[in-house]
C-alpha cells in the first residue's frame, strides 16, 4: 500500500509538472509572439528572482499533480455514491487547483475568477453526467446478463 501510494504521489507531482509545462507553452504560443514565455510576469513579480518563481511554480504544479493523484483515490470507495464521490473530488481539487491557477497564471480580477470557477464547475458537471450514463448503461447490461442466466460460477 504505501509503495502504491508513492507511486500515486511521484507520478501526481510528475504529471502536474508536465502539464504546467504544456500550460505555459499555450500560453507562450498565444501570448509570446514567438518566445517561450517560462513564468507569467504577475507570478514573477512575487519573487526575487525568476529561478526562485520557476522553482515555485514547478512545486505548484507538482502539489496540483499530487492533488488529483490522491483525490482518485476517493472513486475506489464502493459504497460511497458516484454523486458523493464527485463532490467530495470536486472539493478536494478545487481547493488546491483554483487557488495555485489564479496564482500562476490568471490576471487578479472577478470576471477571471468567476471564468475559472464556471468552467471547473462546468467540466465537473459534464464529467459527472458523462460517467452516470456509462455507469448507468453498464449496469443494464449486467442486469440483462443476470435476467437471462448467462453468467458462469468458475
Amino acid at each position: 500500500m504505501r509503495k502504491d501510494l508513492l507511486i500515486r504521489i511521484v507520478g501526481g507531482f510528475v504529471s502536474g509538472v508536465a502539464i504546467g509545462q504544456i500550460v505555459q507553452i499555450c500560453i507562450s504560443i498565444g501570448l509570446g509572439k514567438g518566445r517561450y514565455i517560462a513564468i507569467v510576469p504577475d507570478f514573477s513579480a512575487l519573487f526575487t528572482s525568476d529561478t526562485v518563481a520557476i522553482c515555485m511554480q514547478i512545486f505548484l504544479t507538482g502539489i496540483i499533480g499530487v492533488t488529483f493523484a490522491l483525490a482518485a483515490l476517493v472513486f475506489e470507495i464502493a459504497r460511497w455514491s458516484m454523486l458523493k464521490q464527485f463532490i467530495v473530488h470536486f472539493c478536494m481539487t478545487a481547493i488546491v487547483w483554483i487557488p495555485i491557477v489564479m496564482i500562476l497564471w490568471m490576471p487578479k480580477t472577478m470576471a477571471n475568477l468567476f471564468s475559472l470557477l464556471a468552467s471547473f464547475i462546468g467540466t465537473y458537471i459534464v464529467t459527472w453526467l458523462l460517467q452516470y450514463k456509462l455507469s448507468k448503461r453498464d449496469i443494464e447490461k449486467i442486469n440483462a446478463i443476470i435476467e437471462r442466466g448467462e453468467f458462469h460460477d468458475h
